[in-house]
């Protein structure tokens, strides 16, 4: 009888246990497959939409800027052009990227004022975007980490409010892509769910703590993940920069020969302001 009341415990301990909601991630990953998750991320084929740019100094002063963005990927290559239409003084510079799944990356930068396209060198990638606290690789990067040039990690999972957190970090594989990045290391709170970095803080090239990167607000595009709100915030320089996403669109059906560099000095393409505007 005795034995019977044990076997009798002994289910019912298990039944209650496993009714225990469960708080901590499932399957714990490695740090390689973290980092891939998160560059496999789902992407449109194209999307189009507005950043708008508040730039706040450490005095409070505040300087906007609007542009228009288009965002195009295929198996191969990703291209990504942003043209600039407020304030007046910035309207019709443009930037263009065109990385290639070859690595033969290129970037090209048009100054209305110069009345020429300039071809970026690979070097320019840790380079400051137009006064943001964004640089050119950040723009590029969405948001993910290249797996070419980091070597990745994991620190202590963090649990808040009942969510599990993956803490990746990243050193870059050798001294040429840290000069280039302007990075020496990063640590970013991944939200498994999403595949989205929450927040990342990076060090420069002196392993100095640089800038904080807080993604505040995802938004769904045609069933991939865009983050739509975000702040950039310079710890050294005590400088800010907020972007807001607006009016984005999936557009499927974008010209893949729309983002040319001889195409720049002719402005934001204007049958998508007029689309979308």
């Amino acid at each position: 009888m005795r034995h019977f009341y044990l076997i009798i415990l002994t289910m019912l301990l298990s039944l209650q246990l496993s009714v225990i909601p469960k708080t901590h991630a499932t399957t714990m990953l490695s740090a390689a497959q973290v980092a891939e998750n998160i560059a496999n991320r789902s992407t449109n084929k194209a999307r189009v939409g507005f950043m708008h740019f508040t730039m706040r100094n450490s005095a409070g002063s505040e300087r906007k800027r609007s542009a228009l963005l288009i965002h195009s990927q295929t198996p191969k290559q990703t291209k990504i052009g942003i043209y600039f239409t407020e304030p007046a003084g910035l309207r019709d510079t443009s930037f263009l990227s065109h990385d290639n799944s070859d690595s033969t990356d290129q970037n090209w930068l048009y100054l209305p004022a110069t009345e020429r396209v300039r071809k970026l060198p690979s070097s320019s990638r840790g380079d400051y975007f137009m006064g943001t606290d964004l640089s050119y690789g950040d723009i590029k990067d969405n948001f993910k980490f290249a797996l070419e040039d980091w070597d990745f990690s994991l620190g202590e999972q963090k649990l808040e409010n009942g969510k599990t957190f993956y803490m990746l970090k990243g050193i870059p594989k050798n001294n040429i892509i840290k000069e280039e990045l302007g990075y020496a290391s990063f640590i970013a709170k991944i939200d498994p769910q999403t595949w989205f970095p929450v927040n990342i803080q990076y060090t420069d090239t002196d392993n100095t703590p640089l800038k904080e990167v807080s993604i505040l607000a995802l938004e769904m595009i045609d069933g991939t993940w865009t983050a739509s709100h975000f702040l950039v915030f310079n710890l050294q320089l005590a400088h800010q920069t907020e972007i807001v996403i607006s009016d984005m669109q999936a557009a499927p059906d974008l010209p893949l020969d729309l983002l040319k560099a001889d195409e720049l000095p002719y402005g934001a393409p204007l049958s998508l302001l007029k689309k979308r505007g």
